[in-house]
């Protein structure tokens, strides 16, 4: 006995169309990097505020961006995010949970359970883990990712979690130019949490896997 199945256009078009979106975008183009990802060091952050503000258009939308300090991090990716539907995923449409330094060095963040949600990152782990929220905010951080370009954004789809990965670039402050209100400022602290400790990164550089992304 044979079964066929026949299916309307209409009810595989919703397939087909998740399909294009996440799995037929164009690959990115990277070039071999020997520069060691150091996950055993601190974030390095230069502030300088005579950094020019500039326009960025990365859809219709325009955005004042405005640099606050020169960022480069190394860690392990946490966990990746992808935003579709939310007001920042016009212009960031990742948040990477990044660790580094002693949560990593340690190996604990392997003790901690993961999550992110809202542009928020969540943890939980069990009553023997050595430390506090305050130390594993202080290792951790949920960066909200502003690729500074197609290369990028297309370089982001390849990280997973648990991966090493560098980015470097700047911490932002971002306005919408015209239209609609919109603004969003980085932090500028690993030692704050909560409400408004996430970093808001413009990401000019991934290191992920032996190669560089621009």
């Amino acid at each position: 006995m044979t079964f066929s199945l026949k299916i309307r256009w209409p009810a595989l078009l919703p397939v087909i169309l998740l399909l294009a979106f996440f799995g037929c975008g164009p690959r990115p183009q990277g070039t071999p990097s020997s520069k060691v990802i150091e996950i055993n060091l601190e974030p390095e952050q230069y502030p300088d505020d005579t950094i020019p503000e500039f326009i960025f258009q990365p859809h219709k939308n325009k955005y004042l961006i405005k640099p606050r300090a020169e960022y480069f991090l190394d860690g392990v990716v946490l966990g990746k995010e992808r935003y579709v539907y939310d007001r920042g995923a016009d212009i960031a449409p990742y948040d990477l949970a990044i660790a580094w330094n002693k949560l990593v060095l340690t190996k604990l963040y392997k003790q901690i359970k993961w999550s992110q949600e809202g542009r928020w990152y969540l943890w939980r782990y069990d009553d023997d883990f050595p430390f506090d929220n305050a130390f594993v905010a202080r290792y951790s951080a949920n960066n909200h990712i502003i690729p500074a370009n197609s290369n990028i954004l297309a370089a982001l789809g390849l990280v997973r979690e648990g991966e090493n990965i560098g980015l470097s670039g700047y911490l932002v402050n971002v306005s919408q130019a015209e239209g609609e209100e919109f603004t969003w400022n980085s932090s500028l602290s690993r030692e704050d949490e909560g409400g408004g400790s996430c970093e808001v990164f413009y990401v000019t550089e991934i290191r992920y896997k032996g190669m560089s992304y621009k």
